[in-house]
């Protein structure tokens, strides 16, 4: 049910906000907005500052600008990074809980991600022990999203094998005035949200409240969030600015559970109903963050250092199968750490010089409960985890002439991960690990187009999910990457080209033995991921893109194509590891008017099987998916659109579970299928003044 009480103080809060900005604008001429564009945030870049910087990194990147998911449903992640070659997006069922995976990082999380750094302005928002929640994030509160896949995040401190997404947030100074929008539609999906940006002299404040609802596609889905997000900047000086971060989420989901794949055919909106099923032990996953951040940023000359500090505070309360129980955790997470940048010269040649460090340290109350159809029994386990992770990093870039830039750089960590088991059959355990991941790059700017090389190193010391059974991985995951692409405009096309091959060791993989025992997670001897990842853009009316003509026929593709094996493996030989689609192209041909109009037919299409199991004897069938959205968008006035999904109401699997076996009639007896929605048609208007 739609929590209507957070709706009404939301929309107080920010009606209040509203008046506040119009008095102020009315009563003191500094106010308005106009002299809002003569200053830009030193804590939070703008999207071509983002674009400016992210240009100069050696291998796979991209900014993503609101307004390019913002003409359709902007739900979940794989709303997103629908056309972001090389993140692929898969939901559950059609919720933010996803598997999301960079170049195979975290290819067995359908949850709960882990493998790629999630950051909000710089400042990460993984818990202590690298895991993230989807739901920490608000695609409606963000001005643009930087993603640098695998070792391109090394700036950010990103060491793990996916990389980084940072979601750059709409503040005072971008988003000034305020902001309306609704969207519905089918399976009851409703989200609300209003936002209100302000600026007065050397300060400003962006606020966003949201509120998410939908009865889902499939039985036993529902879920309710609510999402504030808010920010305050103030310039002390011509050198130095401070912002600070304030987030509060809360966050109720039903679990429908995963299907056989004969139903998943039969009927794909039924939830698992079998005697251990998610609706006979209503499965769910329900939980609070509230989240403080900091960032103070000093510039004197060609330097800049930035501060950072956040502190987290995460209730989680997950009933799910009775052989595991209901899992009860109280989170608490602090990280601090400082960046020096200089952009200056090096041997009398244009260098730039970045480096930083972070500590951070999470404590979790963990405990787990019988699930006595839905509802909390005995005590089952209780312990005490406490993650630690001290890490540094260093690059730098210097111009070698001819249009050649030199970069070489490193990450190191060291990481602890202590459980005290106070109660239950798991033992205690205190583990270290360390890593320094190298990186050498080369990139060749012409006058239009780039060419870029690189070799790096990656590292990811287990979760707490990967270390807490009885058979775990004792060492950290580590991989070399070697990667080659170009990215650049010609008239009126524009395209992104990254090829990459990973050797990884220690993968975190649920795993048998040769003689089919079960291992659970652990690491997986040598494995190899590669792959490609294309993004083009191309006007077919043939107008050139720095032009502003009166109308554009755009077609939109990004292809993101990997095959990630074992490597000789005792058990698995070569064999395909299960999860992702090995081929997934996702695009749009658009007609865009000068004036704001909009639209044009949608394609998701994964033309391969998917394995499920690493032993490769059950698979998700191949997709495609048609769909249809056309509107307006506009920065000031009534922005709207209307879009279909899945117009022939194609049965398939969104995502899937993954294990080592399928074992005998998998078809019939494995559960490993999360179905996709069906034919759906959503609407949203948005009213920014």
């Amino acid at each position: 049910m739609i929590n209507h009480r957070f709706i009404s103080v939301s929309i107080s809060i920010s009606i209040s906000i509203a008046g506040l900005a119009g008095a102020q604008s009315t009563s003191l001429k500094p106010l308005v907005v106009v002299g809002v564009l003569d200053r830009v945030s030193k804590t939070v870049p703008t999207a071509a500052e983002s674009r400016e910087q992210l240009a100069k990194v050696p291998g796979g990147v991209e900014v993503v600008e609101a307004d390019r998911y913002l003409r359709g449903r902007s739900s979940t992640m794989a709303d997103t990074f629908a056309l972001s070659p090389g993140v692929v997006a898969q939901p559950r069922f059609g919720s933010d809980e996803a598997r999301i995976s960079i170049r195979g990082s975290g290819m067995q999380r359908t949850f709960h991600g882990r493998g790629i750094r999630l950051l909000q302005d710089g400042v990460p928002l993984n818990l202590a022990d690298g895991g993230f929640d989807m739901q920490a994030v608000d695609p409606l509160a963000v001005d643009h999203i930087n993603i640098l896949r695998g070792g391109n995040a090394l700036t950010l401190g990103a060491s793990t094998l996916g990389g980084a997404i940072d979601y750059i947030s709409a503040t005072g100074l971008t988003a000034p005035g305020g902001s309306l929008r609704l969207e519905g539609g089918s399976f009851d999906y409703l989200r609300a949200r209003v936002s209100q940006g302000i600026t007065e002299g050397k300060t400003d404040a962006y606020f966003s409240l949201s509120e998410q609802y939908q009865e889902g596609f499939r039985d036993h889905a529902e879920q309710n969030n609510q999402r504030f997000f808010s920010n305050f900047g103030w310039q002390i000086s011509d050198h130095v600015e401070t912002r600070l971060f304030v987030t509060a989420v809360r966050s109720r989901s039903e679990l429908p559970g995963s299907l056989t794949k004969t139903e998943m055919e039969n009927d794909p909106s039924q939830s698992d109903d079998s005697m251990f099923g998610a609706a006979a032990y209503d499965n769910r996953r329900d939980f609070e963050l509230y989240r403080i951040a900091n960032k103070t940023t000093f510039r004197n000359g060609n330097d800049t250092i930035e501060f950072i500090a956040s502190y987290s505070y995460k209730d989680l309360d997950h009933p799910i199968t009775p052989f595991v129980g209901v899992i009860d955790q109280l989170s608490n997470d602090l990280l601090l750490g400082s960046v020096f940048t200089r952009d200056g010269q090096a041997f009398g040649r244009v260098n730039r010089l970045r480096a930083g460090a972070f500590y951070s340290r999470g404590t979790i109350d963990a405990a787990t409960f019988q699930n006595i159809k839905g509802e909390r029994g005995n005590l089952a386990s209780d312990a005490d985890q406490i993650a630690t992770n001290i890490e540094g990093f260093v690059e730098d870039q210097l111009a070698l002439g001819h249009g050649f830039t030199g970069i070489l750089g490193a990450t190191a960590a060291k990481n602890w991960r202590e459980n005290e088991q106070n109660t239950g059959a798991a033992e205690s355990y205190d583990r270290s690990y360390d890593h320094i991941s190298p990186k050498i790059g080369l990139r060749w700017d012409a006058a239009n187009f780039q060419v870029f090389g690189n070799v790096s190193g990656s590292y990811e010391p287990p979760s707490f999910s990967e270390t807490n059974g009885s058979l775990t991985p004792n060492e950290a995951q580590t991989a070399t990457t070697f990667e080659i692409g170009t990215r650049g405009l010609y008239h009126h096309f524009r395209w992104d080209a990254t090829l990459y091959h990973s050797e990884v060791e220690n993968e975190f993989l649920a795993l048998n033995d040769p003689s089919g025992t079960p291992l659970g997670t652990t690491n997986a001897d040598r494995t190899i991921h590669q792959g490609v990842e294309i993004f083009g853009e191309v006007d077919l009316l043939g107008a050139s893109l720095v032009d502003e003509p009166e109308n554009r026929l755009f077609l939109r593709a990004a292809w993101t194509s990997g095959r990630f094996e074992f490597d000789d493996d005792t058990t698995y030989g070569d064999n395909t590891i299960a999860g992702l689609p090995p081929h997934l192209i996702r695009g749009e041909l658009l007609w865009e008017n000068k004036a704001g109009y909009y639209a044009g037919p949608t394609v998701e299409w994964a033309p391969s099987k998917a394995y499920v199991d690493h032993a490769n004897t059950l698979s998700a069938d191949p997709y495609a998916l048609l769909g249809f959205k056309l509107g307006r968008s506009v920065g000031t006035g009534i922005s709207w659109f209307i879009e279909a999904r899945n117009l022939t109401d194609e049965r398939y699997a969104a995502t899937t579970g993954v294990v080592a076996n399928a074992g005998v009639d998998p078809e019939n007896r494995s559960r490993n299928f999360l179905p996709g929605d069906g034919r759906g048609v959503f609407a949203g208007i948005e009213w920014n003044w």
